[in-house]
């Protein structure tokens, strides 16, 4: 074969590896680049302009420098240009715009191919980058509202609290929570309720300067972190004027809605130094801010905290309080003022605590209203008073016995069945039970209550309303229930004497329970001046401290034999 042969079949082989390399390029995936040691483009696969978007015309002859790329970690091609020529490879990440604007990322390297040219691949990384940013739009933002959610807020709060300790700088952590927003929902309906967020959470937004953190922390929870700020004034200024702001109504779905707002407030660094303890301060804040009346804000106090922790510790020990027999209970004798003789006892709980004495009912039912122990707690408290009223009875003292009765216990299917267990069980006469309900009981669920209560009038029970006045102020449920009895709430008794609405609500209760062919009671009497009051408004019971404080039930039977009581039993 001599040289000229030779040379042909090189040419051709040489071909026939150009032909391979170029179908290679055609068919992968990857784009690719040729570029010289300028970084001059010199030739491009098809995948390349599918991934870029750009056009052959903006590409061949043009330097890298000049393509509209952004370079990871670099400001220009002619930094990556440097570390191609020192080390031989570049790895990053590119970013750029296609012709029609679409953005595009692909993962690249940059390689010497020999001493003049060099390799540029670019893998796609586009759907992949927006899935890693549609992932993270799932894990740091809320979407409904498309606020920061609880992780972010804790994220960029940590952050806010380093630089205000560099800095020696104060920030406030702000807690709102909708009132009553559970009751839009269960009324007006989910759709609703979620409109009413969105809008919530721009009314939000919208009132505080840019860039502020605002974040959807719970349902109806929002908190908003406050940097760099003066001092409280400007703090209960900015509070204060968002919830004012919400007494303006929202319109949804072509309907008028009005909600309130509560907010708690937790101060960097005097209430905490951690976004946990700030964010759990400002919770508790606003969770007492609520016991003032809807449209309120409260500081968090290291008092506050107290009460919390007092919460809690209540909590874990009235789960075993029972099991111990650690309640009693005591009683208040209910006299009739026309004849001057103990018609009743109220039964009233105690808590006879091992390591902190005898509990009044005011520091302990709230907790165990929480935590439903509310429900065992009160047939408990049943069971006892009838025990101790058929003690009553077999002295011979046939009084009525008074049981407050908890709305949890009324909404209880099986209520009135376990009520008929305990009277059967204790041999009580139903006919010596009176029930206390309170007004906020009977209106949780009308129906309920209203079924409830026909079948315990049919058993011979009594019904008294309890607190009356202190709830609803619509009287129009009371021709729905079968009531016995109205008990004027002891804070229309305190000031009676001297304070001209306490007169007016306690003789118009009075007025009403007559009309209605019904008895009035009143709570907390205290003074002679209180039963004259009472006597001379024909008011028809009384119970309180000027007649006997709560005893005892032993107590109770010694003072009915001991001191001649007169009484009047059923």
């Amino acid at each position: 074969m001599g040289r000229e042969d030779k040379l042909k079949k090189e040419i051709k082989k040489l071909k026939e590896k150009l032909s391979l390399m170029s179908k290679i390029l055609k068919h992968v995936s990857e784009g690719v680049l040729i570029v010289d040691k300028e970084g001059i483009i010199r030739g491009a696969n098809e995948a390349f302009f599918k991934i870029t978007g750009l056009g052959r015309e903006g590409v061949y002859g043009k330097s890298l420098s000049e393509l509209d790329f952004k370079w990871e970690g670099y400001p220009s091609f002619n930094e990556v240009r440097d570390i191609l020529l020192s080390e031989g490879v570049w790895r990053g990440e590119v970013w750029g715009v296609s012709r029609g604007g679409s953005p595009f990322t692909a993962e690249t390297t940059l390689v010497k191919a020999d001493e003049e040219n060099y390799i540029a691949i670019f893998l796609d990384s586009t759907d992949k980058r927006s899935l890693e940013a549609s992932l993270r739009s799932l894990a740091y933002y809320d979407a409904l509202t498309g606020l920061p959610n609880r992780a972010l807020l804790y994220d960029h709060l940590s952050q806010f609290l380093f630089q205000a300790k560099n800095e020696n700088k104060k920030l406030a952590v702000v807690f709102f929570d909708i009132d009553n927003f559970k009751l839009i929902n269960d009324t007006l309906g989910h759709e609703v309720g979620d409109s009413l967020l969105k809008a919530f959470a721009h009314r939000l937004t919208s009132h505080f300067p840019p860039n502020t953190m605002v974040a959807r922390f719970g349902s109806d929870e929002f908190v908003v972190v406050l940097e760099s700020i003066a001092g409280i004034d400007d703090v209960e200024e900015v509070v204060s004027g968002f919830i004012n702001s919400v007494t303006t109504p929202f319109f949804i779905e072509g309907q008028k809605i009005y909600v309130t707002v509560t907010a708690g407030i937790s101060l960097y660094p005097i209430d905490g130094g951690d976004p946990q303890t700030l964010l759990r301060n400002a919770d508790i804040a606003m969770h007492h801010a609520k016991e003032l009346g809807k449209s309120s804000f409260k500081f968090f106090t290291n008092e506050l905290n107290l009460k919390v922790s007092e919460r809690f510790t209540l909590q874990a020990e009235l789960r075993d309080a029972l099991e111990r027999e650690e309640f009693v209970l005591y009683y208040q004798p209910q006299f009739e003022l026309r004849t001057n003789t103990i018609v009743g006892v109220e039964a009233l709980i105690r808590w006879h605590h091992p390591d902190r004495g005898v509990i009044l009912p005011g520091r302990f039912m709230h907790v165990a209203e929480e935590t439903d122990l509310i429900v065992p707690l009160g047939y408990w408290v049943l069971r006892r008073a009838c025990e101790d009223g058929r003690r009553l009875v077999e002295n011979g003292f046939p009084l009525k016995v008074a049981v407050n009765i908890s709305a949890k216990q009324i909404s209880e299917e099986d209520f009135l069945e376990k009520l008929r267990d305990i009277l059967n069980a204790t041999g009580f006469d139903p006919n010596l039970l009176e029930v206390e309900i309170t007004e906020s009981v009977l209106m949780k669920n009308k129906q309920q209550a209203a079924r409830v209560l026909r079948e315990l009038k049919k058993m011979g029970i009594s019904i008294a309303i309890d607190d009356f006045g202190t709830s609803y102020s619509s009287l129009n449920y009371l021709k729905y229930f079968p009531v016995d009895k109205l008990k004027i709430d002891r804070s229309f008794i305190g000031d009676v004497i001297s304070d001209p609405n306490d007169v007016a609500i306690a003789t118009t209760i009075i007025a009403i329970a007559h009309n209605l062919g019904l008895k009035a009671t009143a709570e907390g009497v205290e003074t002679e001046e209180q039963l004259i009051f009472l006597k001379l408004w024909q008011c028809d019971e009384a119970q309180g401290f000027y007649f006997s404080p709560p005893i005892t039930l032993d107590s109770f039977i010694d003072m009915l034999r001991n001191e001649n009581f007169k009484i009047k039993g059923v």
